[in-house]
């Protein structure tokens, strides 16, 4: 395997999915994601700042600062230390980074909890999610702790190399025929927003994962298809029927594609599964979605599929007109084009992490993990299980909790013994 010797990570370009987000940052859609673990003891800050720069070395793909290319924005190296700080109320802010010492990640603490919040550019949920275990690891290494690798965590000692940090669309990009689908804009969700403009509203629910696991069996279906499928109804019964008779309700479900391909890049490598469903004229029937879900689910969810939309979205970058605009060019087309369209096509999206597994001498000091999409002017949820535990995070800017009430409510009709916490925006 070839490797990355030190200090040969001096620049980088942008894979291909991070090449929009610096166009389209701002201040209501920041771009940024956060994962948090809560730890059984309280957090010791200075070991922390210590245990993520001992990864510095480990990780040359996070350890960048983004400059401004003649046609495109790219990574160069970031000598700088990264920031640790206490925990903000303000969660995913958007990430400014002559004030984050250029990087594009920060990691905070507060009581028990560790979190991470990343900048999309920089990688995906599957990539950050690496870098977070990696450092929960040597931090616990230096607080003394004997910790034993089954080979899931990238540590330290390791040699980082070449392929952790390659395009993996470009790599998997083919030049077969492409298959366009129609741009339909979906239904939105509105109501009246938080005052703030830094504020996100979080509602983290926690089930037990076997409970969750065992209704999701009764209906026949993956827990994913079932949460989906609940997410739909939700809307649907919660939203104003004039506006839900006009348009779909649309949904985005982000596919890890190092299932589907080879890849074992730490950057950006998923695409969106994207399902859509017209409000039936007789209202929402849950089991009437789920087969819906399913249908769209076995479609969509295939590795043609996947190559067809991986492939048109390599395609436009290598556009030969797009490659030549100078920066300046693009930054105003991109910017313009995506305040017209950029989330028309959808309503919400839900990402489910799926089982958060450690090794033991970790997950004996682990109480659990939360996940929040980046934040946005959508709402969202994201999941993901630890131990028996699933968790279950809504993201928001709007005072209004109507959809999240009738998601849980429904859990807790089925059976589930379901437990909320908010940070209270509302």
């Amino acid at each position: 395997m070839e490797t990355i010797k030190p200090k040969e990570f001096q620049w980088m370009r942008l894979d291909n999915a991070a090449k929009i987000y610096p166009f389209v940052a701002n201040v209501k859609n920041s771009n940024v994601f956060r994962m948090s673990v809560v730890m059984k003891e309280p957090i010791d800050a200075e070991i922390l700042k210590k245990a993520v720069l001992d990864c510095r070395e480990r990780f040359p793909a996070f350890f960048v600062k983004l400059r401004r290319g003649l046609f495109w924005y790219y990574y160069d190296e970031n000598t700088k230390d990264p920031l640790v700080l206490p925990e903000s109320p303000y969660i995913c802010q958007v990430i400014i980074p002559h004030r984050n010492n250029d990087f594009l990640f920060t990691f905070y603490y507060y009581d028990n909890r560790i979190s991470m919040e990343m900048f999309h550019g920089l990688s995906d949920g599957t990539g950050g999610f690496s870098f977070l275990k990696a450092v929960l690891y040597r931090y616990l290494e230096r607080r003394g702790e004997t910790m034993l690798n089954d080979g899931t965590i990238m540590t330290i000692d390791q040699t980082p190399s070449v392929s952790e940090s390659e395009d993996s669309y470009n790599t998997y990009f083919t030049a077969d025929p492409r298959i366009k689908s129609p741009f339909i804009p979906a239904y939105r969700i509105a109501g009246k927003r938080f005052i703030s403009r830094s504020g996100v509203g979080i509602i983290a629910a926690k089930v037990a994962t076997e409970e969750l696991v065992n209704l999701a069996k009764a209906h026949g279906c993956t827990v994913s298809e079932y949460l989906v499928t609940l997410m739909y109804y939700s809307i649907m019964k919660t939203g104003p029927k004039q506006l839900l008779a006009k348009r779909p309700v649309a949904m985005t479900v982000p596919i890890n594609l190092r299932k589907f391909f080879p890849s074992q890049s730490i950057r950006n490598f998923s695409l969106y599964l994207s399902t859509s469903i017209q409000t039936p004229s007789h209202g929402a029937v849950f089991d009437e979605l789920l087969q819906e879900v399913k249908r769209q689910f076995v479609r969509e969810r295939n590795i043609p599929k996947l190559q067809n939309r991986l492939n048109l979205n390599v395609a436009f970058e290598k556009t030969l007109w797009i490659q030549l605009l100078p920066l300046f060019i693009k930054n105003f087309l991109f910017k313009i084009g995506y305040a017209v369209i950029g989330d028309l096509p959808y309503t919400t999206s839900l990402s489910n992490f799926g089982q958060v597994d450690l090794p033991d001498s970790m997950a004996k000091h682990v109480d659990s993990f939360e996940f929040n999409l980046a934040s946005g002017k959508k709402k969202g949820l994201a999941v993901n299980s630890f131990r028996g535990k699933t968790s279950l995070v809504f993201n928001r800017c709007f005072l209004d909790t109507a959809l999240e009430e009738m998601f849980l409510a429904h859990l807790g009709h089925e059976g589930l013994h379901v437990t909320i916490q908010s940070n209270e925006w509302q």
